[in-house]
């Protein structure tokens, strides 16, 4: 499979005047599959363009956080991460190699 990108333009709202665009990321082996697999999750979407294949890492946002929400997202991401390794088959090994 291979990661397509492509964008989807909605149709106009009652008082719009710009439409909205979505970009979307998604794997498929042809961009015929990544455009119907899009299309068919916006199914009122006005176009989709032809997806490109994207052949390395793709940024697709920016944003910003203050000092106070990054320490929110590191403390809830080790706490995800924890979490995910208490199922996983190597349970028994945490972060840093160190057995339980």
């Amino acid at each position: 499979m291979k990661l397509f990108k492509c964008h989807v333009v909605m149709p106009l709202g009652a008082l719009e005047r710009t439409h909205v665009v979505r970009t979307y990321v998604t794997n498929a082996h042809t961009w015929q599959e990544a455009r119907s697999r899009v299309g068919a999750h916006e199914a009122t979407a006005e176009f989709v363009t032809v997806p490109c294949e994207m052949p390395d890492v793709l940024m697709i946002n920016v944003s910003s956080m203050s000092q106070r929400e990054l320490a929110d997202l590191r403390s809830a991401c080790d706490w995800n991460e924890d979490r995910l390794a208490d199922r996983s088959p190597s349970a028994n090994v945490r972060k840093g190699g160190a057995a339980d």
